[in-house]
């Protein structure tokens, strides 16, 4: 097994296997060594158990939306940001082969890339780009081939808490296609889950978590009506917003532990563009 760098495996250590539905993402995980990533988790002890759900949730709810998009639009382009080791592009290319898919982050990526190979797995356009350097994410992706003019389904799964807000928009708004879309998951505010149950346990999770992070700004959360705003402001429209209570209904069938619609504090928004983007303000 790959032994890999302690940041990159927490969250991986709480998905599974069962959280892929190929062949390759399966073969992927077998092939990484998550135990480097135990130190941090032991930070969260006491709450691994609600975030481990929060987890299992939203990696459905954004599955669920790519699996929705590209079953009308299978040949078009797919980019990922920020996804790290996570082997969920291939795991889409497995099943979309005639879809291009490009994974963009500032490290891994040559790993990522030896794994895939090792596996057999799909084709996937790895490459290496600060998020926030918009300018050298555009050169890398039309160095690899990225048609502004093509269908794009833009992939935000665990990466929006990273990058402030105003340099995220921008990006999405820069990467927008016409008939394209953006699965979008991000945290719900405190205000928004203030009173209800556990809401506590997610206040303190974040506290610890930039904590141990030391980022230079605090960690970017969502209001509801901040998700409409960039909605507009990339030109697209809402087509749904999942609570955790609706994330795993889905996922199971019951609810079995957000019995409250305003319990859990991560989200999944589905944005669909308009037929014409639009470039100016």
């Amino acid at each position: 097994m790959i032994e890999i760098p302690a940041t990159s495996t927490c969250v991986l250590s709480l998905l599974s296997q069962n959280s892929y539905q190929g062949r390759a993402a399966k073969a992927f995980m077998k092939k990484l060594d998550l135990s480097s990533g135990a130190p941090i988790l032991a930070h969260f002890e006491d709450l691994l158990d609600e975030i481990q759900v929060e987890i299992l949730n939203r990696r459905h709810g954004v599955e669920k939306c790519c699996y929705e998009y590209l079953s009308e639009n299978p040949s078009a382009q797919v980019i990922h940001l920020g996804c790290g080791l996570d082997p969920l592009p291939m795991d889409l290319a497995e099943f979309y082969p005639e879809a291009s898919f490009f994974d963009v982050d500032m490290a891994h990526r040559g790993l990522k890339e030896r794994i895939n190979k090792q596996i057999g797995g799909p084709d996937v356009n790895l490459m290496t780009a600060d998020l926030t350097d918009i300018p050298i994410v555009l050169s890398e992706l039309n160095r690899a081939g990225w048609n502004l003019n093509i269908a794009t389904l833009l992939v935000s799964e665990g990466i929006s808490y990273y990058i402030p807000k105003e340099s995220y928009r921008d990006l999405l708004r820069c990467l927008q296609t016409p008939n394209g879309a953006i699965v979008f998951e991000y945290s719900a505010t405190d205000s928004q889950l203030y009173g209800t149950q556990k809401s506590e346990l997610i206040s303190e999770f974040f506290v610890r978590l930039a904590r141990i992070l030391n980022l230079p700004f605090p960690l970017q959360r969502y209001e509801d009506n901040e998700i409409k705003s960039l909605s507009k402001y990339v030109n697209g429209n809402i087509v749904s917003i999942m609570t955790q209570q609706q994330l795993e209904l889905s996922r199971l069938g019951t609810k079995m532990t957000r019995k409250n619609p305003s319990m859990g504090a991560i989200r999944v928004a589905y944005i669909r563009f308009v037929n014409h983007c639009i470039k100016d303000d």
